[in-house]
């Protein structure tokens, strides 16, 4: 543990020396070509298209909540008992239940973990705060995307090896502990931030959302509602043994934790053993109204079904999953919270759409001589690699960059609208005469 302690801090300050060395680098290049761009001399990079006006608000609430989940992840793996607890406390139970061969898959990651007690948790703390970084000071263009395929390549392998699957395997397989696992919803925020920009101009995505999130909850519901699984009651009269979900609470109140969230986690076992039926149909009738009203697509039923939902996930969250985190060996909030910040975000994207003149994303026709190829772009401004670079490092520089006026009648930096990328303000690749300049847009047909 100590040793572990030591590897975090001794890596912690490589990795801020490095990003400080390629913030400055950032910095150092930007006021370089503010310079030139002074003095008459900028050189328009040969892009093909930039993007302009704001981020989604569907894809920018998703992006930045599931960032700063990743960033949460990551500094519950840097707590001390992980490199000794993970494995025997976590990874193997996850797996108790299932079949052999996911027991064999996931028997892999624990015995790696435990030969590799230092470097592989170390590991897992710099790539999810890697992740959730990436995820939140990159908003536009490619580097954003591959923010979003970083995100579900990594999810996928926890929700893997980590989280056996999600627990779909096993038996007693239910909603209210937390199937189909955490890390799922993680892969799906992941893939959605990945989609190219015009998939949320329409309210088609989320439309494709909320159809998902409804099959799934109707399904739950019927699983929920199966008999002879243990959840319509809480305690047997006859052997006095208690009832699924009772005898779940009662575990997870038995977790290392505040008092008052123990006194709660308590309290609601105690009801359920006296009121298990009463639970059970309430939680079967509301996951079915939730899961009915997102098939519907319509907008002001989802609103309902979405607070509703919300209020059923926070629920769920304290009293049956006990927030997931606590007890020195939790590595997620569990499901419910990335759950509900998914069929939000569906919901987001069926209502608040981009509006054209000022929030779409509009590709600017006019190409500069030479291609728009990467390399190209490499050749004829060097500082582009370095920019690119520092977009990798995840920093992000402040706006010094001169203002410009779009037609649209809204006022945004040239960042903004060439997406860091100087291009020409004026005629035949001329320098602006002023920090103010009028800029014509060409809109792609059909927009």
């Amino acid at each position: 543990m100590a040793a572990f302690r030591d590897a975090l801090a001794h890596q912690g300050l490589l990795v801020l020396a490095i990003l400080a060395l390629v913030g400055l680098g950032w910095n150092i290049s930007r006021a370089v070509l503010l310079r030139r761009a002074a003095v008459g001399e900028a050189t328009a990079p040969p892009a093909s298209a930039f993007l302009v006006g704001r981020e989604p608000a569907a894809r920018r609430f998703l992006r930045v909540c599931f960032g700063l989940i990743w960033i949460f992840d990551g500094i519950l793996q840097a707590q001390v008992s992980m490199p000794l607890g993970m494995a025997p406390q976590v990874i193997r139970p996850a797996a108790a239940t299932s079949p052999s061969w996911v027991q064999h898959l996931v028997n892999v990651m624990a015995t790696t973990w435990s030969y590799h007690p230092i470097s592989v948790p170390a590991a897992a703390v710099w790539i999810q705060v890697g992740i959730g970084i990436w995820l939140l000071v990159a908003p536009r263009g490619r580097w954003s995307r591959l923010g979003g395929l970083s995100s579900l390549a990594w999810g996928l392998t926890v929700w893997t090896f980590g989280e056996a699957f999600g627990g779909i395997f096993a038996p007693g397989l239910t909603w209210m502990f937390g199937a189909p696992g955490a890390v799922l919803f993680y892969c799906a925020a992941g893939l959605l931030v990945a989609l190219p920009e015009r998939s949320w101009a329409t309210p088609r995505l989320g439309r494709v959302i909320l159809a998902v999130m409804g099959v799934f909850f109707v399904g739950m519901a019927l699983l929920q509602a199966w008999p002879g699984r243990g959840f319509w009651q809480g305690r047997v009269r006859s052997g006095g043994t208690t009832g699924t979900l009772t005898g779940m609470v009662r575990q997870m109140g038995q977790t290392p934790q505040p008092r008052l969230i123990s006194s709660w986690v308590s309290g609601f076992a105690s009801f359920d053993a006296a009121r298990g039926w009463a639970v059970n149909l309430f939680v079967v009738v509301t996951l079915a109204m939730i899961g009915t009203a997102f098939l519907s697509g319509r907008p002001m039923v989802v609103r309902v079904a979405v607070v509703v939902g919300v209020v059923l996930c926070l629920a769920d969250w304290a009293l049956v999953e006990d927030f997931g985190f606590l007890g020195g060996v939790g590595t997620d909030p569990n499901s419910m919270l990335p759950m509900a910040l998914v069929f939000v975000a569906g919901y987001v994207a069926l209502t608040k759409l981009p509006d054209v003149a000022s929030d779409a994303v509009v590709p600017i026709t006019t190409r500069a001589p030479g291609g728009g190829d990467w390399w190209e772009r490499l050749r004829v401004d060097p500082t582009y690699g370095f920019r690119s670079i520092a977009a990798a490092g995840a920093v992000v520089a402040p706006d010094a960059s001169p203002r410009t006026e779009i037609r649209t009648g809204r006022t945004c930096s040239a960042a903004q609208a060439f997406g860091s990328r100087r291009a020409p303000l004026g005629p035949e690749g001329s320098a602006p005469a002023s920090p103010r300049r009028s800029v014509q847009l060409e809109l792609a047909p059909g927009r």
